[in-house]
C-alpha cells in the first residue's frame, strides 16, 4: 500500500517500538486488505497517500510520498527523546500551530485512522490527552482498623487527602495514588522488573523463560506454550493473545492471525509453576521474591501471575517476538475466574499491554464490591436465554479471606471486615486501565454465572466510563456479556479481535461494536435504580 520507502521503514517502527513503550506503543501500519480504506473512509475519503486536496507534504515525516505508520512513529520518536530532526520540525506541524507537540500526534493519528479527512490549521478544539505519568510512590495510608464502613461507592476524583481533581492533569496524579493503594491494601506490592534480567529459548511450540533476579544472583524459570497463526495478516507480526492459562478459544484467535502465548501460572504444565495457587508462596515468583513479613514482601498470587506475564514480553522484546514474527507492541492478556482477576490486575499495573481483556473476574477482580445481584430475577431472552433468571449467593468477602483464596491478596487485605471498609472499589481497578495509548475489554457472562457477579461487573463497567470519558477516551472502554459460559468462548475473542483491530490497526470490523457498549442488565425489565445512582455524587 505504500511507497518503496515506507516498506523500508519497518525496522524504524520496531525500533521506535521500543524506545516509546513505556510512553506510547507505535501506530501499526495498515495490513493489506485495508486498502479499500485507504482510498476512502466511510466518513468520506481520508486519504492515506498524500495529495494537495488534503496534506501534500505536511506529516510526511520521511518524504516518502504518502503519510503512514512510519511517520507517526517518528514523530512520537521525536517529541519522546526531544529530537530536533529538522524534518520533524519542517514537516511535522500538521495543525500548522507553530510548533510540534503531542497535539500533533494526535491529529496525525486520527487522520491516519480515518477519524479526519484533512488538517485544519491551527490547535484542535479540546486539549490534548497527555496520559499516565510516572510519579513518586506513595504509601502514607490509614491503617485498615481506622477505616470507616461506607455504603457508597468511591468517587475516583477524590484524593485520599480530601483534594478534587480539577483539570485532566490532575486525573493522571489521582491514577497514581489509586495504583498505590492497591498494592497496599489489596494485592501487594507490584514486581516491574528492573531488578530481573530475562532469556529465554524456544523449542517447537514450548518457551522457557528463565529470571535471574539481579540484586540476589537467584534464579528461576517457568514455562509457556505458543501458538501460531498460519497467515500474519498484520504489518510489524502478529498480535498477541497472552492468557493466564490454556483453554481461551486459541484456535478462534490463530484463524484470525493472532499469536496466543499461554503459560504456567500456577503449575498447571509443571508444578509448583510461576506461583502455586495454595497460599504457600511457593514457585517462580516466590524463589525470585520470598514472602515476608512486612506487607513490601508480601505480594499476593494475583500480582505474581501478572508478574509472569510481563516476563513473558521482556522474553518477547529481547527476540522471541522476532523469531515467532510476533509484535509485542499488539499484547492482549486474558484469564477467566481466579486468572481473570490476575488479567485485571496485569492490566492495571504493566502498561506496555495494549489491551486488557479479563473474564469473569467477580469479586476482586472487576465485580464492584458493593453491588450485590444475590435474589434479583433476570429476564435473558434478548441472549437467547431463560426470561426468568434468579441469581443465587455471588462470591463474598470471607470466601476471599478463606483458606483456599487468601494467597490470592497481601496480608493486609485479610485486616478488611466487610466490603463497605475499602477505600476503593472496583471501577478504580478499571481507572489504572485508562491510557490514551491502551484499552480495557470486559467480558462476563449473565447465566450460570451467580458467583462472580455478572450484573456488579456491568457496575464496574459503567463507573469507570466516568473516568475514561472524562479524559476523552470513552471508546477504549468494553464490554461483552455473553450468555452462558465461565470461559473466554469463541464470541468472546471474536469481539475482542474486532475491537483491538479496529482501534489499534484501524481495520474496518465486520461485527457491529456497538453491542460493546451495553448490556442484557439495563434492559427495563432487568435495569436496577442502583445504575443510575450510584454515581450521583461524584464530582464527574
Amino acid at each position: 500500500m505504500f511507497a518503496k520507502k515506507a516498506v523500508k521503514s519497518a525496522a524504524i517502527i520496531s525500533t521506535a517500538g521500543l524506545l516509546c513503550t513505556a510512553v506510547c506503543s507505535v501506530f501499526p501500519a495498515f495490513a493489506e486488505e485495508r486498502s479499500g480504506f485507504a482510498s476512502g473512509s466511510a466518513a468520506g475519503g481520508s486519504q492515506i497517500t498524500a495529495n494537495a486536496a488534503d496534506a501534500p507534504i505536511t506529516g510526511d515525516i520521511n518524504q516518502d510520498g504518502c503519510i503512514s505508520a512510519a511517520d507517526l512513529s517518528l514523530m512520537k520518536q521525536a517529541l519522546l527523546t526531544e529530537s530536533r530532526d529538522p524534518a520533524v520540525t519542517k514537516y511535522g506541524d500538521v495543525n500548522q500551530s507553530g510548533k510540534v507537540n503531542a497535539l500533533d500526534v494526535s491529529m496525525l493519528r486520527d487522520y491516519l485512522l480515518g477519524r479526519i479527512t484533512k488538517f485544519e490549521k491551527g490547535e484542535p478544539d479540546g486539549d490534548p490527552v497527555s496520559g499516565p505519568q510516572t510519579f513518586e510512590k506513595s504509601y502514607d495510608f490509614k491503617p485498615v482498623s481506622s477505616l470507616k464502613a461506607n455504603k457508597e461507592v468511591p468517587d475516583p476524583f477524590i484524593f485520599c487527602d480530601g483534594s478534587k481533581v480539577e483539570c485532566k492533569d490532575d486525573w493522571w496524579r489521582r491514577q497514581a495514588e489509586i495504583s498505590c493503594m492497591y498494592e497496599y491494601y489489596m494485592y501487594g506490592k507490584w514486581i516491574d522488573g528492573s531488578d530481573d534480567e530475562v532469556s529465554y529459548s524456544i523449542s517447537g511450540s514450548s518457551m522457557t523463560v528463565n529470571v535471574k533476579r539481579k540484586s540476589t544472583g537467584k534464579t528461576a524459570s517457568f514455562k509457556a506454550l505458543i501458538s501460531l497463526p498460519k497467515n500474519v495478516r498484520h504489518e510489524g507480526g502478529a498480535p498477541v493473545v497472552l492468557g493466564m492459562h490454556k483453554g481461551i478459544s486459541e484456535s478462534t484467535a490463530t484463524a484470525n492471525g493472532y499469536a496466543v502465548i499461554t503459560y504456567d501460572s500456577d503449575g498447571m504444565f509443571s508444578a509448583p509453576g510461576t506461583a502455586a495457587d495454595n497460599n504457600k508462596h511457593t514457585g517462580a515468583f516466590y524463589d525470585l521474591y520470598p514472602y515476608g513479613r512486612s506487607w513490601e514482601e508480601q505480594t499476593g498470587e494475583l500480582m505474581a501471575w501478572s508478574w509472569g506475564i510481563s516476563r513473558i514480553l521482556d522474553a518477547l522484546y529481547a527476540g522471541a517476538a522476532k523469531e515467532l514474527n510476533i509484535n509485542p507492541d499488539s499484547s492482549i492478556v486474558t484469564g477467566v475466574s481466579r486468572y481473570g482477576k490476575a488479567a485485571a490486575v496485569c492490566g492495571a499495573f504493566e502498561r506496555r499491554i495494549k489491551m486488557c481483556a479479563p473474564s469473569c473476574s467477580g469479586a476482586g477482580g472487576l465485580a464492584l464490591y458493593r453491588y450485590k445481584s444475590e435474589g434479583k430475577t433476570y429476564d435473558f431472552s434478548s441472549k437467547g436465554g431463560s426470561a426468568k433468571y434468579t441469581y443465587d449467593q455471588n462470591e463474598p468477602l470471607g470466601s476471599l479471606q478463606a483458606t483456599g483464596e487468601q494467597g490470592w491478596f497481601n496480608g493486609r487485605f485479610m485486616e478488611f471486615r466487610s466490603e463497605d471498609q475499602f477505600p476503593v472499589d472496583q471501577h478504580m481497578l478499571a481507572s489504572l486501565c485508562v491510557d490514551p495509548e491502551r484499552y480495557l475489554f470486559i467480558i462476563c457472562s449473565c447465566q450460570n454465572e451467580n458467583w462472580v457477579n455478572a450484573p456488579a461487573q456491568w457496575m464496574t463497567y459503567l463507573g469507570a466510563k466516568h473516568v475514561f470519558d472524562y479524559v476523552g477516551l470513552g471508546d477504549h472502554l468494553a464490554i461483552n456479556v455473553h450468555l452462558s459460559g465461565h470461559a473466554v468462548i469463541a464470541e468472546d475473542m471474536e469481539y475482542m479481535i474486532a475491537y483491538f483491530d479496529r482501534h489499534v490497526y484501524g481495520i474496518e470490523p465486520k461485527k457491529d461494536l456497538s453491542n460493546l457498549t451495553h448490556s442484557p442488565f439495563e434492559l427495563s425489565q432487568n435495569k436496577d435504580s442502583f445504575a443510575d445512582t450510584f454515581t450521583k455524587n461524584w464530582l464527574y
